[in-house]
């Protein structure tokens, strides 16, 4: 029977054998993973309440008052001393258990104060993991407000009444759905599914901080569940094209519209204009860092990129930023082949990332060479902790590539068709009319999430080809699912900057916790090479002999019949579901795609012995104004005084020509431990920073703390 299969049908059949037979490979996971083990610390305290949770979430709240707070003798329970005390003494004993794996080089995040204050900070997180069900309420509340309000007014024509009539109940089934009680362990809302969701909790079998569809009830013959309606959640990351503005979703044999973004319309997301309040994000050109806005500034403040030093312009600029987390649908009878067009196309997403710094306030990082004899082909850069943001820009297809985002009513919710000008109208009472006065907003929507990381740049004078980087994107990543048995889920690939300028790759772990696969790529000296010799063997090469392209090139595995397998490539090799916008890039016989897998598949990875340049990683050098001694001893002091650690360390300034020691965004305060020259105070204030200079004499350091209480401290929580 295995004479008459092929080489690909043999391949499963072996990999059956071998299941039959016992021969399975453990799951990987990895253990040294920060939000993994905070997780498990989080499920430690919570076991030590020993209280009945309720099983639905609005038990838990005081829904009478706006901030919606936890019960006050829940609350004291969570805060009471006896289960501090228990749930540290058992956290001590989970994490000696792991206590091997968590080895500075694995977690450099990891020190002894972490589990204590993981515990500490336990009551206030899981207030935390409620706030976006306390968002979905009061923006369900809102809505049937709305609604209401359209029905009630003299001036609401029939067919708009009856399209609020519709609106109303819909939000009254979600928010009997919030306020259920009794939920199943399957349902959304169900507490301990919840908090897993949020990240509060471990979770293994469903998306951590999912994004949600609401998709109405069905009516007629449906079951109860169809009638109340239900949530659809997807990973984030992926739900941010698959349930983008007007996109079509294809459940349980229906076809839904995503017309509307939940929003939350408190006061700190909606202007006295009616605007929809927005972040600013610069993304270098270069290596594609993220100098992202925040709550306290929406605008960043860095004119050169803080990775790489690459000046920024504005040309990198994303205006319009605005976090999306929960979409409702309508259910759509009929679809148009431009519908069907934009569907295949897709939209233009962006990912940037940002290293995450630890809590000594310094930027955790590693970076290593990747030597083919004495030549460097690459370099990798692995992060156990990053912010990584992925970007809407808008439909592929739009005309005007320099305009980016989607237009949207900043009251309502409701997504335009501007952006679609050729859609074909909808019918009478479907839109939204409440508001239709407002301007319209144009938004770019954005999602969040926390990741591990590793970049693999090749080292080029110039950009290497579109196909080359699509080639090579599409083998290393078939090779570490093959050569580490993950799922093809489970990792995620994204050339950075953008699709159309790749210079690099971004790796980051989708599953739960982590596979443990980018941090031995990073750290282990042949991981490298053999993924891409098991890449070569899933593009059809033998790898007996990777002396040159001409040896690979005539060891090719050829049909029974003497043809290739494939051409530029198939779904046994390098072609998947994942990576179908780049199946016409794809080319498995590229000369100069083959000649850098070759190059890898015969390389040592070498991890860098010196810190490099980041936020206080880089290497000390003579008469340098920043050094790695005098920033510890400040550090450890402001830790000593349990004063506020900085936002970042070693920070380049004016195009970096000069360097502060540390930075403190929401004060807007630059740190200097020696005196900076002139032109570096000028640039500094110019831009409304406070200088702050230091004595060279470190006894004089604590004075001077004490003289800034807006800047440094104390740390929340403590005296």
């Amino acid at each position: 029977y295995c004479a008459f299969m092929s080489p690909h049908d043999q391949w499963f059949f072996n990999h059956a054998l071998e299941m039959v037979h016992g021969v399975v490979r453990p799951p990987t996971l990895d253990m040294a993973n920060r939000d993994l083990i905070k997780s498990h610390l989080q499920a430690v305290w919570l076991a030590a309440v020993e209280q009945e949770i309720d099983t639905s979430i609005a038990p838990l709240l005081d829904l009478e008052p706006d901030e919606k707070p936890i019960r006050p003798e829940l609350m004291a329970r969570f805060l009471d001393a006896t289960v501090m005390t228990g749930a540290h003494a058992h956290a001590r004993e989970v994490m000696r258990a792991v206590a091997e794996e968590l080895t500075p080089q694995n977690a450099p995040w990891f020190d002894n104060a972490f589990v204590d204050q993981t515990i500490l900070k336990a009551p206030e997180q899981f207030d935390r993991a409620l706030d976006r069900w306390r968002n979905l309420y009061d923006a369900t509340r809102s809505q049937m407000k709305m609604a209401d309000e359209t029905i009630r007014s003299h001036t609401t024509s029939h067919k708009d009444r009856e399209s609020a009539g519709r609106r109303y109940m819909d939000a009254k089934r979600q928010l009997q759905v919030l306020l259920k009680v009794g939920n199943t362990q399957s349902a959304d809302f169900y507490t301990f599914r919840y908090l897993a969701s949020q990240g509060f909790l471990p979770g293994y079998n469903f998306p951590r901080l999912p994004l949600m569809a609401w998709i109405p009830a069905r009516g007629g013959k449906a079951t109860p569940k169809d009638e109340e309606g239900n949530m659809v959640s997807r990973p984030r990351f992926l739900a941010i094209s698959e349930f983008g503005p007007r996109s079509l979703i294809y459940h349980e044999g229906r076809t839904y519209r995503v017309v509307r973004a939940k929003l939350n319309v408190s006061a700190e997301h909606i202007s006295a204009s009616a605007d929809l309040a927005t972040l600013t994000a610069r993304v270098c050109s270069q290596c594609g860092y993220g100098h992202l806005g925040d709550d306290t500034s929406s605008e960043p403040k860095a004119d050169v990129c803080e990775h790489c030093a690459a000046p920024l312009s504005d040309e990198d600029r994303i205006n319009q930023l605005y976090r999306i987390e929960t979409v409702e649908t309508v259910a759509e009878e009929r679809i148009t082949i431009n519908d069907e067009e934009r569907q295949r196309q897709g939209f233009e997403l962006q990912t940037t990332y940002r290293f995450e710094p630890g809590a000594d306030g310094r930027i955790q990082k590693t970076e290593a060479d990747v030597f083919q004899g004495a030549e460097s082909i690459a370099t990798l850069t692995y992060a156990p902790a990053a912010r990584i943001w992925r970007i809407n820009r808008g439909w592929r297809r739009r005309k005007e590539k320099n305009v980016l985002g989607f237009y949207i009513n900043p009251v309502t919710g409701y997504w335009s068709k501007k952006d679609n000008p050729e859609q074909e109208p909808e019918k009478n009472g479907t839109e939204e009319t409440l508001h239709e006065k407002v301007p319209n907003q144009r938004i770019v929507p954005f999602v969040e999430d926390h990741r591990n990381l590793l970049i693999l740049t090749p080292a080029s004078n110039q950009p290497l080809p579109l196909d080359v980087m699509a080639t090579l994107q599409a083998a290393l990543k078939r090779g570490i699912e093959q050569t580490f048995q993950i799922e093809e889920a489970e990792l995620v690939v994204e050339p950075i900057p953008t699709v159309d300028n790749r210079r690099a790759l971004l790796f980051y772990e989708a599953a739960e916790g982590g596979a443990g696969v980018l941090t031995r790529l990073a750290n282990e000296t042949e991981q490298l090479a053999e993924v891409a010799r098991r890449a070569l063997e899933l593009m059809h090469f033998k790898t007996n002999d990777l002396t040159d392209k001409q040896h690979l090139l005539q060891n090719e595995e050829l049909r029974p019949d003497g043809q290739r397998i494939c051409e530029a490539g198939c779904y046994q090799c390098l072609l998947s579901y994942y990576n179908q916008p780049d199946h016409e890039h794809i080319n498995r016989l590229s000369d100069q795609s083959l000649d850098l897998l070759l190059a890898l598949a015969k390389a040592e990875v070498r991890p860098h012995e010196t810190p490099q340049t980041i936020h206080g990683q880089r290497e000390p050098q003579s008469g340098d104004a920043f050094t790695e001694t005098s920033i510890d001893a400040w550090m450890q002091l402001l830790s000593r005084h349990h004063l506020r650690p900085p936002d970042q360390i070693d920070i380049q300034i004016n195009a970096g020509r000069a360097r502060a020691d540390a930075l403190y965004k929401a004060a807007r305060a630059l740190i200097f431990l020696q005196s900076p020259d002139n032109d570096t105070v000028t640039y500094a204030q110019e831009r409304a920073y406070r200088v702050i200079v230091f004595d060279a004499d470190p006894a004089q350091w604590p004075t001077q703390l004490q003289q800034h209480p807006d800047i440094f401290g104390p740390m929340p929580g403590k005296p």
